[in-house]
């Protein structure tokens, strides 16, 4: 594994400046009684040296014939501990930080501001503490024979449960397979073949909705493509039938769901996202082909954060990121061709509004069944404001894409398919 630090989080800061706002002072407020909106965190992204201070502000964004103002109450913390502690830094009730005297670890420490008055309350900053950008270890993994001999045969995608165990769909097997984090099998969820609901034939992404219900996409037509499990595997119900017509999907690529509990479904083929309350019942398509900012092409997975913000890969690039009504917000990850981003695999998100993206570079995409090349895979982890944290490479013999999921303490498992290998690599923050 090679990590790569400064090229890309240099890269990452001139999208979005790491300390341009500046280092104390002050800031008029608004009255209360002013209308509020959207909300953002001032500065995004800073690097301080142990025990350097930065002044934080909360801003409500410009509306419609009303500028922008700071925000005037506002709850402070430091990764969720209000007021922050002597090892993560702190932070006093004008958003003032103080960075520890001596680096954590890893060296990225989360300001966590809300707002309540805002239609996005929790707002989220990152501070690099020390000189360099945060570092992900390859700390474990398991694996088994690529040819199908083992457990997995075509592992698809994955999540994490509300037991901290995998969830992996695996296209071969037709089910969705639960193993804990070291690999040990406990069982499975639906059954391959058949065609009513309960059974899979092309089984593709598997998700885990708030109230552990297990929530597996499939491409086969028959019964509807979403079905929905209990968090043992019974099988509830089922919604989406194959076509372009509203509530249908032809090519599923992710489900995500929100703090209001409904479910966002991506749609490659169709180029949309689908709203569905938690029952299944069809809300409304976000379909807007095209290469503009907003919108959609190729949209290749789902994500949604603690303020119900959805973010939308495209399969091309950028990472696009929309109100839970669908307006849209602001675009990262924009595509950096030969040896930067030209293709997004995967997408998954933590509970300090991170963003991890899976991508290739040109090289990455060539495909050669006769004789395979080497598919370089990068994960890119941006914040909630879409700035780039840090970047790593994965080793050089991928043959599949990089699903991925991030558990509750931010451990991050990668699918891999290599020339002699599949399995799950873990990797943590160091």
């Amino acid at each position: 594994m090679r990590l790569s630090l400064n090229r890309w989080l240099l890269a990452g800061s001139v999208a979005c400046v790491l300390a341009l706002w500046p280092r104390g002072g002050s800031a008029q407020t608004v009255e209360t009684g002013t209308p509020a909106g959207r909300a953002g965190i001032r500065p995004a992204l800073v690097q301080l040296a142990p025990g350097e201070t930065q002044q934080f502000r909360a801003v409500f964004e410009p509306q419609w014939l009303h500028e922008a103002y700071v925000a005037g109450e506002v709850s402070w913390a430091v990764n969720g501990i209000p007021g922050g502690n002597d090892t993560l830094g702190a932070i006093d009730g004008e958003g003032v930080y103080r960075a520890p005297n001596e680096a954590p670890r890893p060296c990225e420490v989360h300001i966590c501001a809300t707002v309540d008055r805002a239609e996005n309350p929790r707002l989220w900053a990152t501070v690099l503490i020390g000189s360099g950008a945060p570092a992900y270890e390859l700390v474990g993994q398991w694996q088994e024979p690529a040819d199908g001999s083992g457990q997995l045969k075509d592992p698809l995608d994955i999540a994490v449960d509300r037991s901290g165990n995998l969830l992996i769909s695996d296209g071969g097997h037709s089910k969705v397979l639960r193993f804990t984090p070291e690999g040990e099998a406990l069982g499975g969820v639906g059954e391959p073949g058949g065609n009513t609901p309960g059974h899979f034939g092309e089984l593709r992404n598997v998700d885990v909705s708030p109230d552990g219900n297990i929530v597996a996409c499939d491409m086969r037509t028959g019964p509807p493509r979403i079905q929905v499990f209990d968090p043992d595997g019974a099988f509830l119900h089922a919604f989406a039938q194959k076509g372009i017509g509203p509530g249908q999907i032809m090519q599923p690529q992710g489900v995500a769901f929100s703090p209001a509990g409904r479910i966002y479904a991506a749609d490659s083929d169709n180029m949309q996202v689908n709203v569905y309350e938690n029952d299944g019942a069809f809300v409304e398509s976000w379909r807007r082909n095209g290469v503009r900012p907003g919108d959609l092409n190729e949209p290749y997975g789902v994500i949604v954060d603690a303020n119900g913000d959805v973010f939308v890969p495209n399969y091309y690039g950028p990472c696009q990121k929309f109100t839970a009504n669908g307006e849209f917000v602001l675009a990262f990850g924009q595509p950096d061709p030969p040896d930067g981003l030209v293709a997004i695999t995967s997408i998954c998100g933590d509970q300090w509004g991170n963003v991890y993206l899976a991508v290739r570079d040109t090289a990455g995409l060539v495909q050669n069944s006769a004789k395979p090349e080497p598919r370089p895979a990068r994960i890119m982890k941006f914040n909630n404001s879409g700035c780039l944290v840090t970047s790593f490479f994965l080793w050089e013999d991928e043959r599949g894409e990089n699903k991925m999921a991030v558990d509750a303490n931010g451990r991050l498992y990668v699918l891999f398919k290599r020339v002699d290998a599949l399995g799950v690599a873990i990797f943590e923050e160091r």
